[in-house]
């Protein structure tokens, strides 16, 4: 399980341009990486970007958008993580779905928005990747700062 959480913070680093040599996401020049600091105000930053995208989705080129929502996702995320002193953990679809068939119906397949979730110790899952795609596709009622800021609020309980 440990790899997984490591990949997943790799890929958040990617996001914040941490790695020259890592994919491209779209429109990197919209995104103030040095703002990019894993605190959920960082969040803001994050949403700033993505309506940029949302306004722009046309314009998306399918690769990179592909990295966005991976590397995006992860930095999300993460960003919980982090928040959380690593309350949750990554898993892979494939994983948790053996685990949780009777949302194979709600999630039938493992794209890049569900390829992996993050997941607390008692099984409940987060989409955090799901969300990126989502701010994309719909707009700004999916900020990932409020997203974020609710399941690092579950974390601490009632």
């Amino acid at each position: 399980m440990a790899e997984i959480d490591d990949i997943f913070h790799e890929f958040a680093g990617a996001f914040a341009g941490a790695f020259g040599d890592s994919k491209p996401i779209c429109f990197p020049d919209k995104l103030d990486r040095s703002k990019l600091d894993l605190t959920l105000a960082s969040l803001k930053v994050v949403d700033k970007y993505l309506a940029h995208l949302h306004r722009n989705s046309a314009k998306l080129n399918g690769e990179e958008l592909h990295s966005t929502v991976l590397y995006g996702g992860a930095y999300v995320g993460e960003v919980i993580r982090h928040e959380t002193d690593n309350y949750f953990r990554w898993i892979d679809y494939e994983d948790y779905m053996a685990e949780h068939p009777d949302l194979k119906a709600m999630i039938p397949e493992r794209t890049v928005a569900t390829c992996a979730f993050l997941v607390d110790d008692e099984g409940s899952m987060s989409m955090p990747l799901n969300k990126i795609a989502r701010f994309i596709d719909e707009g700004e009622e999916n900020s990932v700062h409020f997203f974020a800021q609710c399941d690092i609020a579950k974390s601490k309980g009632p």
